[in-house]
């Protein structure tokens, strides 16, 4: 049901176009400050490139650049509301329960598909168990993004609007990630099992071939995460599908160009909120546009983990504060004078999973004889029985799979229900 604004009532104070989760200053960093992040990977990859490292070593550091300082340590900060919480085993059983499940399941599709050569419909599971990754992520990242921007909403005060406006928000971060994602991904041939060439037929093939004169500029542009393209129904490689969402998302861009304005008439624009979801829908829609999509999707989640570091420190403190974590190390962690502490820790905690992921990597090269190099083979490894190239990835790559994919994916799950809960960061008189 649609209310009609009324200017003359519940019109929030005049200070309320100015609300923040904490203050000016912290929002000024940690809301929409880190998208000045998203460029730094990108740029470090062409620049790497141009002094003569091949793709996947490019790839390589500049992964090690944003997961090391970034990503890990907020992977890492999740942890601190879940397992060193004493409530979350009792109040969250069923969450604390399927982190053990999602870890069951990324150890067994990894192994399935490297030690045993399992197929699934012609595809290793870990594969089908990397594009269900590729999609939560970027449903991760403007989730966290539409929490922050309902939290500076129940901040601001009550006004009544159009309910709509709300779902414009969210429309346009989400949207913003898939027109040109599923047009690349349109253009994968299913029939190549290397995934290094692109589908001659497809209508995005001969669109990117004829704009750049290249065929191999088209094959370089198919979607791949990873060096691995999804596993998609075909449904989702015809190219009405990325027209409808590529105007889907035209249409609630110029809804939240028309909301902004109306809201800024009225004077209820929340400037913060406005400007996360104007950067967020912006650069999730240009980041895909870039030939390299490890280097550039490490863009956004250099910017999601920067934000994430904060929002979660402001969680644990209003959390500390209510009492609703009570424990010797989480206290220790989240001190609330020394907040290098609480960084310092995920950064350890990183660091100690890195060298223990590459001493896995070591020891799964040396007992398999050489045959899962520590970074991968420059040619594939072929069944001779058959001539099916065989699931061979670098040994480090698969420890990774082995240990540390399922805490990325748990960090997911949870945040997926934490996020939910805005009493996290909005008082309760609120």
């Amino acid at each position: 049901m649609t209310v009609v604004y009324d200017p003359t009532a519940d019109r929030p104070a005049a200070s309320s176009s100015h609300a923040t989760l904490r203050s000016r200053a912290f929002d000024r960093i940690f809301v929409a400050g880190g998208a000045w992040l998203v460029p730094v990977p990108i740029v470090a990859f062409y620049l790497l490139r141009s002094c003569g490292l091949s793709v996947a070593a490019a790839e390589d550091i500049v992964t090690l650049l944003i997961m090391v300082p970034l990503g890990g340590p907020h992977v890492f900060a999740t942890y601190t509301r879940t397992f060193l919480n004493p409530r979350f085993r009792r109040e969250d059983r069923g969450l604390f329960l399927l982190a053990f499940a999602v870890a069951a399941i990324v150890l067994g599709a990894t192994v399935a598909s490297a030690f045993f050569d399992v197929l699934l419909f012609g595809s290793p599971p870990i594969r089908y168990v990397l594009t269900f990754f590729f999609f939560w992520a970027g449903v991760h990242i403007v989730q966290q993004n539409s929490y922050i921007a309902g939290c500076l909403s129940a901040k601001a005060g009550p006004v009544r609007e159009p309910r709509w406006f709300g779902a414009v928000d969210y429309a346009v971060m989400l949207l913003a990630l898939y027109p040109v994602s599923l047009f690349r991904m349109s253009m994968v041939d299913l029939a190549d099992p290397t995934m290094q060439t692109a589908d001659r037929s497809a209508l995005a093939t001969r669109i990117v071939t004829d704009l750049s004169g290249s065929a191999a500029f088209a094959d370089d542009y198919v979607f791949r995460i990873g060096r691995v393209a999804p596993i998609l129904p075909e449904f989702m490689r015809a190219p009405w599908l990325w027209i409808a969402i590529g105007a889907a998302f035209a249409l609630s861009a110029v809804l939240f160009a028309c909301k902004s304005v109306c809201q800024r008439r009225n004077g209820t624009l929340i400037r913060g909120r406005f400007q996360l979801v104007l950067w967020s829908s912006l650069l999730g829609f240009l980041v895909p546009l870039f030939p390299n999509l490890d280097s550039s999707f490490q863009g956004m989640n250099a910017w999601h983990s920067f934000q994430y570091l904060g929002v979660l420190w402001l969680m644990n403190q209003r959390s500390r504060q209510r009492g609703e974590i009570k424990n010797p190390l989480f206290d220790a962690i989240c001190a609330p004078e020394k907040p290098g502490r609480f960084y310092a820790a995920g950064l350890f905690a990183t660091l100690l999973l890195l060298l223990v992921v590459l001493a896995c990597g070591c020891g799964i090269e040396f007992a398999s004889g050489g045959e899962f190099a520590l970074f991968g083979r420059a040619t594939p490894l072929v069944d001779a029985a058959t001539g099916r190239e065989l699931y061979r990835p670098g040994a480090v790559l698969l420890a990774y799979y082995m240990i540390a994919f399922s805490v990325l994916l748990t960090h997911y799950l949870h945040d997926g229900a934490f996020f939910f809960r805005r009493r996290y960061l909005v008082d309760a008189a609120r």
